[in-house]
């Protein structure tokens, strides 16, 4: 690894260059001139800004990084890298051939580069070109090709990129010496078009696509984002771009023959656009997105909220009862799941294994939960609401460790979550339930382990303790069922004494007569 040590860093030493567009779809950096130091840090370079720097924390979302003492080596951001000559999967960057291809097929790597005769090795006192990918600001792939002067010695100072050249278009080709040229036309079923998941996506976007006719109006310059629903059940589509108008259609397919599915109604104000339907798991639908006029204000970049079902692990959780609920990570369990981790809803900690709970308490009152007793780290949150497919959990108490409950003989590994969550502080503290649970309320209970360990699993007890009322809340004359008599019970002792109380507190009011209507019509279990 790189010795990024402070007292080798120096001040950037790249000058401004001539920057702009050679053609449509290529951004051309001509002239930059960019100086190789010849250390251990070598220069950080920001291919879309072009900014520079020596250090990876002077260059924010820096690209590719040259440097060596000895040798010339690279060094690449996440999902970046190098093009390796065609043939070769090992190595580093290649001296590529006008005419070479650089682009999803090719084979991409870092470190040091091969001087030599043979083909693909780089060549001193002279210009060598060189292939590379980058992750662009909105997350997708760009490809590129540049020009490296290099003089009499690899690691002399006399190491220059010229110039640096990158196609736009996320994920399409560029051909090494070529400045560009038109970009190819939009197509709607290209296999490198975006695609979209669960939650926020921030997608590029083409302004040149043709337009599309719907049910609600035309979406000019329509792009299509493919979508896989891993769950059944209704879906909200929702487009808003800050300064841009636009409109969005769900469609069964990116062919001309699709049908249409959904088309989107006004949302955030007016210039977005939302779309609701239910979709069955693993059957792909078309997200089609665009301007909801011609002079829309779209331009390289559209927003996309996916909000899915509640899943169905939460949905159809075990349900849970007074006392020790029995769990194991290792079955049946939900994979990591993100869950609310402070009262401030800024922070947010994975669950690994995931497991669900529903309990329903008979009496208003303070609870306590806990996994005292279990044989490893756990984390424990409580909600209100399932989250939905790819979603967080967001709870209205959570807690990672309880100083006073030990776990397995290990102390501060159980969660205990309560009115002060067992008096937990700290970082691993979470945030206590401030609130008293409602009688005849659902709530959903989410356990998981600390460790990700594939081969680790904690098991033990999900104990859980407070007030106790009716087996059957609101069955009042012991039929079997919530109905008109119980409700006339109810309503004949409403404010003055206890006959209706659902909730415990020793009075018929209208909290009571809201949790009975929540059951009413029910039978009791």
């Amino acid at each position: 690894m790189k010795n990024l040590k402070l007292e080798l860093h120096f001040a950037a030493t790249a000058a401004l260059c001539l920057a702009g567009a050679a053609s449509a779809d290529v951004v051309a950096w001509q002239n930059c001139n960019l100086a190789i130091p010849a250390n251990i840090d070598g220069l950080y370079i920001n291919i879309e800004t072009q900014a520079t720097g020596s250090t990876g924390s002077a260059v924010t979302g820096w690209d590719i990084n040259p440097y060596g003492a000895t040798a010339l080596q690279w060094f690449n951001s996440a999902g970046g890298g190098m093009m390796r000559f065609p043939g070769v999967t090992t190595g580093s960057a290649g001296n590529l051939a006008d005419g070479t291809v650089v682009g999803p097929s090719g084979s991409f790597g870092s470190g040091t580069v091969t001087v030599g005769a043979n083909p693909g090795n780089w060549v001193l006192n002279s210009v060598n070109k060189f292939g590379f990918r980058f992750v662009a600001a909105d997350g997708q792939t760009r490809y590129g090709w540049g020009t490296f002067q290099i003089g009499s010695s690899i690691s002399g100072a006399d190491r220059t990129i010229t110039n640096l050249y990158y196609e736009s278009v996320p994920a399409t080709s560029i051909t090494v010496g070529s400045g560009g040229g038109p970009p190819p036309a939009y197509d709607p079923c290209a296999d490198t078009n975006p695609t979209v998941a669960n939650g926020a996506n921030t997608k590029s976007y083409r302004a040149d696509a043709a337009n599309l006719a719907v049910s609600c109006g035309t979406i000019f310059g329509a792009n299509y984002y493919k979508f896989t629903p891993v769950d059944s059940g209704s879906y909200t589509f929702k487009s808003c771009v800050s300064n841009a108008a636009v409109l969005l259609a769900v469609r069964s397919g990116c062919e001309g023959s699709a049908s249409e599915l959904a088309c989107g109604t006004p949302a955030c104000g007016g210039s977005g656009s939302a779309a609701t339907l239910s979709l069955t798991a693993g059957v792909p639908v078309y997200l089609v997105v665009g301007g909801s006029s011609s002079s829309s204000g779209l331009t390289s970049s559209v927003s996309v909220d996916v909000e899915a079902p509640p899943i169905p692990a939460c949905v159809n959780a075990t349900v849970a009862a007074y006392g020790d609920n029995a769990f194991n990570t290792g079955v049946g369990n939900n994979g990591p799941q993100v869950v609310q981790s402070n009262l401030a809803d800024t922070t947010s900690v994975t669950f690994q294994k995931s497991l669900w709970y529903a309990f329903t308490p008979t009496a208003t009152g303070q609870f306590a939960f806990k996994t005292c007793g279990a044989n490893g780290d756990t984390l424990l949150a409580i909600g209100t609401a399932c989250p939905g497919g790819g979603a967080r959990f967001n709870c209205i108490a959570y807690n990672d460790d309880a100083p006073l409950c030990s776990s397995g003989g290990t102390g501060n590994l159980a969660s205990f979550i309560d009115a002060t969550n067992n008096g937990a502080t700290g970082t691993f503290a979470g945030f206590p339930l401030t609130q008293d649970l409602v009688a005849g309320t659902r709530y959903y209970i989410c356990v998981g382990q600390y460790s990700t360990s594939a081969t680790v699993t904690v098991a033990g007890s999900l104990n859980i303790s407070g007030p106790e009322g009716s087996a059957c809340a609101g069955d009042f004359n012991n039929d079997g069922t919530r109905d008109g008599a119980d409700l006339g019970s109810l309503l004949a002792s409403f404010g003055t004494d206890a006959g209706g109380d659902m909730n415990g507190d020793g009075i018929t009011d209208g909290s009571d007569l809201g949790a009975f209507l929540a059951v009413f019509g029910t039978t009791c279990p």
